[in-house]
């Protein structure tokens, strides 16, 4: 999450030249011609020459299976991320986008540590995207000493105290390891909504507040589906969405049939109500969730209008986040022999 020694907050056209880097790469974004060719493709094989002819194939080099295609799609990532070291102007643009890859570094370390697993068995899932050392966070988790986030005080303060109630709550929860994720991606998403408003960016306010209301209808899907008790929704429930806890927490006493109705009049009344069809006819949430996702894909898609600001910086991002999953997707389908017309059902719009 980057040092904050002396940042000068930025204005949005102080990301002039940042915007302009991005509006040249948006044209080598993966397109919907180059999607349908790999989801056509025989098999793996063929989808990973597709791939080799997109902008990841800078990142091939010594990589010759297609069981190793995550490779490729990571090093493109990091890609983006050295290049946003060096181009943005303000700091938190780069913790807002590359945030989740730190939380996600701290959840594996400490359920690692919980599990009695040691940091090197661990070592190859640990995300290079994350901005706070690995070292320091090997130090706080495993040895349970201070060490250095490069955080401001107030946020390094508040992270590393909600560490340890996590692993609290861990213990309390009869070693329940799915209440990490769930209490963790709770203050992940506190942080987020702090930084896009320091930003000064309604544009990213709106988003994180669509992301949360939607994470929440996502979790109360599974946590009903799964008849969890309602005080580990009530640890899970993401604040600063529009939607209020009490709504879901009045839902949550009824039937699983009563949700859609429930919640006809929110702006995501069509996503739950199509999406609970669905899920009494697949009894799985793959609809639902792709439908999640392209919900919040279009508002990203509006940064295209944005000239100057972070907006459309964090969008290309996402853009590439999204293709790299869309990617993985097809190939890990491929690779288990699935038809193009299964994997078509399970594919998320493009940027």
């Amino acid at each position: 999450m980057g040092t904050y020694k002396k940042i000068k907050f930025s204005s949005k056209y102080d990301y002039a030249y940042s915007v302009g880097r991005v509006r040249a790469l948006e044209t080598l974004l993966l397109k919907d011609n180059e999607m349908d060719r790999m989801m056509l493709g025989e098999g793996p094989e063929d989808v990973f020459k597709i791939l080799n002819e997109l902008d990841f194939a800078d990142n091939k080099a010594g990589i010759k299976s297609p069981s190793d295609f995550q490779k490729v799609l990571d090093s493109g990532l990091k890609d983006i991320k050295d290049l946003y070291e060096k181009i943005l102007p303000n700091k938190k643009a780069l913790d807002f986008i590359f945030l989740e890859y730190d939380f996600h570094n701290i959840k594996t370390f400490l359920k690692a540590k919980l599990s009695g697993k040691s940091v090197e068995e661990i070592d190859f899932i640990i995300s290079d995207l994350g901005t706070i050392k690995k070292e320091a966070l090997r130090i706080f988790i495993f040895d349970e000493k201070d060490a250095a986030f490069g955080l401001p005080e107030n946020t390094e303060s508040y992270l590393k105290k909600k560490i340890r109630k996590a692993e609290v709550l861990f213990k309390k929860e009869n070693q329940n390891p799915e209440v990490i994720d769930l209490y963790l991606d709770q203050k992940m998403m506190k942080i987020l909504f702090g930084i896009a408003k320091d930003l000064k960016s309604e544009f990213l306010v709106e988003y994180i507040r669509k992301f949360i209301d939607l994470n929440n209808i996502k979790l109360f899907f599974r946590m009903k589906h799964q008849d969890k008790e309602l005080h580990l929704f009530e640890i899970a429930f993401i604040w600063n969405g529009t939607i209020p806890y009490e709504k879901f927490k009045s839902a949550y006493k009824e039937p699983l049939e009563k949700f859609p109705e429930i919640m006809k009049a929110s702006p995501y009344g069509k996503i739950i109500s199509t999406g609970y069809q669905r899920y009494v006819e697949e009894q799985c949430f793959i609809y639902l969730e792709r439908e999640i996702e392209n919900y919040l894909l279009d508002h990203i898609r509006k940064a295209k209008q944005t000239a100057f600001g972070p907006e459309p910086v964090v969008a290309y991002f996402l853009a590439n986040k999204n293709n790299a999953l869309i990617i993985r997707m097809i190939m890990i389908n491929k690779l288990n022999g699935i038809s193009a017309e299964e994997i078509q059902k399970r594919i998320r719009k493009l940027y």
